[in-house]
């Protein structure tokens, strides 16, 4: 390995693009990992709140924009000797060629690892790659790029329809000359376009490849998508391994993605994505992708090869025949490993996208979730019931009153209840060949559904053992088996236990070749497991599965960290969940389940664990806690009031008279909560049932809103807020000791004047833990689980209180980007797919660093649009135009092309919508006023000379 560079830059993930997800924490923390065990010094750059932090001192953390300007800058100050882009994904490989053009790394002598510069741009240059592969005489489907929609549709006329045009956000398929035209008119952020031959027809598979610099090349795993191509693949569910390609078609994709990894020069792992022609033995070539994805992290948890740590030992010059793997490093990572159960990761879409509006190459999935089982039924199964949201009749109400219109409207086109709408028309007597006319999606799919179906319709005759166990092995929930048989699912599963009908837990490690570090189970009912309590005491940690995705990915952090505090502590941590990012900590054992009933009470007979943390859960976590505590489960930590504020507000009424001194009325639920010049405040802590850790106070920066992680927000509050704060910390402490709770704690407040109304109170760990985490010097997580396990804050000498604050402003800012469009509507809806941070010494640059971390700039000169009539309009207006702002005013509102910034303090949601769809950056007063404060810092006077006297 590469002994000379000790200093390594690692650039994270970034939030999630316009055409691919972003990589997970995961995968960026496995990789300072193994940086770290090879002797190497990590600096690592992430704008991302929910990054998991090490207590390593090798490994330094700086909360940065992944931008070109901004990564530039550190590596002038911070002087590495290499830089690893590849666990970055798209943001880091893009950030790099443009490092890379401007000459910083020539000039200060600073090394790409892996995959040269070279072979990143020739791989994310579409063009380039479109015209290597031709060079190169790999099937590659006919395509040009042009320089206007003139030309394009010139260009489509001469390919023939349909065709796929991309130019800069947007990604559509049209299908004749007029729909060309209408999609070329709508794209956002300009460029050149692509038109291309649309094989919409074709099957998707995708192959993760690792080669090395000897040339050793690897097939890591094959992925196939249930929609043919013409699905961005992060949208369709996908299966592993690839579940209808024949060998003729392995071994020539193999052969061909080998052929391009050589030519290229490829070091690490690439990820390559074919179309095969269903009708014939014709395939394309249609993209590559360098580093960690999505697509490695499935396949890393799919075989328990540890992509992640193999692709920068391979970028630090490992060779794969030498690298070694596993638990006890007994296996070589020149090894292709297999799969010896069926995984499927199935896609997440907020509930308004859940409308059956077609998808297409446009990435519109925020999250996912991973399912594994012996059989296809078992898999699909359990991603079906994610999608139904009925465990009783595996279909909600809503989608059984479906007609045929719909249903077949919903067969036809992709869309997000597709899956659910295959159910429905199997049962309502569509035949297995008509369904797959229909949709294109492979027979082999909807016959697995089709047998699901035929399986419970025969359940309802047959009570036998040994249809109960095939329901059982087809992935069919007690829940639905209670439905059918008119019992209550408590007799289901005494039934089950009679008859010794009880799940064996099977390890996901290629077929017992690759013994996992973090080893993770699935569920089947055969003869023996592979799963076994353990001598240590055992703590159950159950893992979130929230319709947003973007509130998983910080509770998803919460639980990771979690986990890690429960193994210091001296016991075996537990996971159980559906994540599909790889799991960081060695020790821990995984469950991958969906949190119901009966997977958790299943778990928990295995296990005898101590107790079980639901806090971490989110918004299920409620329910989980209750039906535990029903059973004489214990559960760590205190459980949500079941009746809500009706409940707690009695026992706050004297606590909040004890607040109400020096000037200040308190309240619960009071009647400023609907104030739009009201302040909005969030309060985390850490209880033990007698003192108070306040992690921090987050202030919402837009008016009339209250929920911290989905509005622009800061900590500490804004300027002037000093005594706001003090009683948001002191009422925090003084009514989760009134309450007696335990764990997590999480307020909502609303303040005007000296009035201040508790809106909420409950134990639970809110999604701005991760961020308020980054904001102090405490682990946070780790003085929660030690609480959680019984520890008093008095003895981990914690006093209650606010804990010391790490210098600087904070700002947390979500990341929207436009989804499908709503019937009735020409306004796409907004899509939170994540958040980010920016930290500086003032707000005015944190809130520059957030909105740059976001990818929309706030520009220091342009065109701004103004509210007229507005305080906005009155205070502002002198001051950007002494700037060189141009103002313009509403009538700018419908078409935002050439707007860089909009200050509005009221916006309609269309209005937000619109400002979304064109990535404009949309802030109110309060923030530009600190913004245009930096800018006024830094701008230089223009004044004339004297006039000279007469």
């Amino acid at each position: 390995m590469d002994e000379q560079y000790e200093r390594i830059l690692v650039i994270s993930s970034g939030p999630v693009g316009s055409a691919q997800p972003a990589t997970s924490p995961a995968e960026t923390d496995l990789t300072c990992r193994e940086l770290v065990n090879a002797g190497k010094e990590v600096i690592l750059l992430t704008s991302d709140p929910n990054i998991f932090r090490s207590a390593d001192p090798r490994i330094h953390y700086l909360i940065t924009p992944l931008t070109a300007d901004f990564v530039s800058q550190v590596i002038r100050r911070e002087r590495p000797d290499a830089i690893l882009p590849s666990a970055g994904g798209q943001i880091a490989l893009n950030i790099m060629r443009e490092i890379d053009k401007s000459g910083l790394l020539e000039q200060l002598h600073v090394r790409v690892l892996g995959s040269t510069i070279e072979a990143i741009e020739k791989s994310e240059n579409g063009e380039q790659f479109r015209a290597f592969l031709r060079d190169t005489n790999i099937p590659t489907p006919e395509s040009t790029y042009v320089d206007d929609a003139s030309a394009a549709l010139n260009c489509a006329d001469k390919i023939g329809y349909p065709v796929l045009m991309r130019r800069g956000q947007s990604r559509s398929i049209a299908r004749t000359r007029g729909e060309l035209s209408n999609v070329i008119a709508a794209s956002i952020g300009g460029g050149r376009i692509l038109i291309e031959r649309a094989i919409h027809r074709f099957k998707a598979v995708q192959f993760v490849m690792m080669r090395d610099s000897a040339g050793t090349c690897v097939l890591l795993g094959t992925i196939e998508s249930l929609d043919p191509v013409g699905v961005n693949a992060a949208n369709t569910t996908v299966v592993t391994p690839a579940q209808t390609i024949t060998d003729r078609d392995r071994t020539a994709l193999r052969s061909a993605g080998k052929q391009v990894m050589d030519a290229l020069g490829i070091l690490g792992c690439a990820t390559l994505s074919f179309a095969i022609d269903p009708r014939s033995s014709d395939w394309y070539m249609l993209k590559l992708k360098l580093g960690l994805s999505w697509t490695s992290s499935l396949i890393a948890r799919a075989t328990a090869y540890p992509v992640a740590g193999v692709n920068t030992a391979v970028a630090l010059g490992g060779h794969l025949d030498q690298i070694r793997i596993g638990a006890h490093k007994q296996m070589v990572a020149a090894i292709e490993p297999g799969v010896d159960a069926i995984v499927a990761r199935f896609p997440q879409f907020p509930r308004q996208l859940q409308t059956g509006a077609k998808l297409g190459p446009q990435l519109l999935a925020g999250g996912s979730i991973m399912t594994a089982g012996r059989t296809l039924e078992a898999t699909l199964m359990q991603g079906i019931y994610t999608l139904g949201h009925d465990d009783s009749h595996v279909l909600s109400t809503e989608l059984r009153e479906w007609d045929e219109d719909e249903i077949t409207g919903h067969v036809i086109k992709a869309n997000a209840l597709r899956l659910p709408a295959l159910w429905l028309a199997l049962t309502r007597g569509f035949t297995v060949r008509e369904l797959s006319e229909l949709s294109q999606i492979n027979p082999l799919f909807i016959a697995a559904i089709s047998k699901i179906i035929t399986c419970l319709d025969e359940l309802a005759l047959d009570h036998s053992a040994e249809k109960l166990r095939q329901a059982k092995n087809y992935g069919i929930a007690d829940a639905t088996l209670a439905s059918i048989w008119q019992v209550s699912e408590d007799e289901v599963r005494q039934t089950r236990q009679d008859e010794d009908i009880l799940p064996t837990y099977k390890t996901l490690d290629a077929m017992g070749l690759i013994e996992p570090d973090t080893p993770t189970y699935y569920a089947s009912y055969g003869a023996t497991g592979e799963s076994e309590r353990g001598n240590l005491p055992s703590v159950i940690v159950i893992e979130p599965n929230a319709a947003a995705p973007w509130l998983n990915s910080a509770h998803e952090s919460i639980s990771s960290a979690m986990l890690a505090a429960i193994k210091d502590s001296g016991c075996t941590p537990i996971l159980l969940g559906s994540t599909p990012r790889p799991l960081v900590y060695p020790g821990v054992k995984h469950y991958l389940l969906g949190a119901s009933n009966e997977h958790i009470l299943d778990v928990i007979d295995l296990e005898q664990p101590l107790g079980v943390i639901t806090q971490t859960a989110g918004r299920e976590g409620s329910r989980i806690a209750h039906m535990l505590k029903r059973r004489d489960i214990t559960v760590l930590g205190s459980v949500p009031s079941k009746h809500g504020a009706n409940r707690v507000a009695p026992k706050l009424r004297d606590a909040l008279a004890e607040l109400s001194t020096d000037g200040w009325a308190l309240t619960y639920s009071g009647d400023i909560a609907g104030d739009p010049d009201s302040t909005h405040l969030a309060v985390d802590a850490i209880a033990d049932g007698q003192d108070v850790a306040v992690l921090g106070v987050i202030n919402s920066l837009e008016q009339n809103e209250s929920r911290a992680g989905k509005v622009l927000a800061v900590t500490p509050p804004r300027k002037g807020a000093a005594k706001m704060t003090e009683k948001a910390v002191a009422t925090a402490v003084k009514l989760t000791q009134t309450l007696g709770l335990v764990g997590f704690v999480h307020l909502d407040l609303v303040v005007r004047d000296q009035r201040m109304a508790v809106t909420f109170i409950g134990p639970s760990a809110s999604a701005t833990v991760p961020f308020l985490a980054k904001t102090v010097r405490k682990d946070v997580v780790a003085v929660a689980c030690a609480v959680l396990l019984g520890q008093k804050l008095a003895d981990l000498g914690i006093p209650s209180g606010q804990l010391a604050q790490a210098p600087g402003v904070h700002v947390l800012l979500p990341v929207l980007r436009s989804g499908l469009t709503a019937p009735g509507s020409s306004v796409p809806t907004i899509v939170q797919t994540g958040l980010v941070m920016g930290s500086d010494m003032t707000l005015g640059k944190a809130l520059i660093k957030a909105f740059a971390a976001a990818h929309q700039p706030l520009s220091a000169h342009g065109t701004v649009l103004l509210e007229e009539g507005s305080n906005a309009d009155a205070e502002l207006a002198p001051r950007l135009a002494n700037l060189g702002f141009q103002i313009v005013g509403m009538e700018r509102a419908e078409r935002l092309n050439g707007v860089q910034l909009i200050v509005s303090d009221k916006p309609d949601i269309d209005f937000r919508r619109r400002a979304t769809a064109h990535m404009v950056p949309l802030i109110n007063t309060v923030s530009a006023d600190a913004i245009l404060q930096v800018f006024e810092a830094r701008a230089f006077s223009m004044m004339q000379l004297s006039a000279l006297e007469r």
